[in-house]
């Protein structure tokens, strides 16, 4: 088969995805961004921190914002990858991102929540980005974290299905696990909002999962575009 045919045949397979990771990135800056605009619109209502004993002994290490910055350019690759080999587990996850990051939307409107950034003066490329980091957006609504429902996501995705590929199931999980705790260790999250970003993104996925709700959507959007091309076939007659 002929590149520009395996191309086609690549984008035949995953264009249903299309338009639920639009949705999913429309929840993404629904919860994550309106938010910020909140909070630069009325100002900060008054931040609480999540911090417990464990936080003060959690080191900075600069090099793992490299990881950080992999959450989501490895999230759309598997979302795809997903989707190109399993549409009922690419659902399942769909659902579970959307839910997820909508309550992560709701928690960060009713209850603010704040990471001070520690003192720390940047030498290297990477201690720079680590500190560019800190001060490109606002640092409020840690908690759930956002990048640990991504990284939480993935690893369900790539365990729940079986028909990826193993070697890249064990990169995306290793690399899953390394952006879970670059968030603590460039020091943009405590502790507990790891915690809570794993109890959310498990439940909602279980909910999913027993109630079989991938598969409804799936049933629904199925549904959608067969009725979109016998429109399109009584258009053409």
């Amino acid at each position: 088969m002929k590149t520009k045919e395996k191309i086609k045949n690549f984008y035949n397979q995953i264009k249903y995805a299309i338009i639920p990771f639009l949705i999913f990135v429309l929840c993404l800056f629904v919860s994550y961004f309106g938010n910020q605009l909140i909070y630069n619109t009325i100002g900060n209502p008054g931040s609480n921190y999540p911090e417990i004993e464990l936080d003060k002994h959690i080191p900075l290490i600069p090099w793992f914002v490299y990881f950080y910055y992999l959450t989501f350019p490895l999230g759309i690759v598997t979302f795809f990858y997903i989707a190109y080999k399993d549409k009922k587990s690419l659902y399942n996850i769909f659902l579970t991102l959307c839910i997820s990051f909508l309550i992560s939307g709701v928690i960060y409107l009713v209850g603010q929540t704040e990471f001070t950034k520690p003192d720390f003066e940047p030498v290297t490329f990477t201690d720079k980005l680590v500190v560019w980091t800190w001060g490109s957006v606002n640092p409020i609504n840690c908690f759930p974290s956002q990048h640990c429902f991504m990284a939480f996501a993935i690893i369900i995705g790539c365990l729940s299905s079986k028909k990826l590929n193993i070697f890249y199931r064990i990169f995306a999980v290793f690399c899953s696990i390394m952006i879970i705790l670059s968030t603590v260790f460039i020091r943009q999250h405590f502790f507990l909002d790891i915690i809570a970003s794993f109890d959310i993104m498990v439940a909602v996925w279980a909910i999913c999962y027993v109630f079989n709700l991938g598969k409804k959507c799936q049933n629904i959007s199925d549904k959608a575009v067969e009725r979109y091309k016998n429109k399109k076939k009584l258009k053409q007659q």
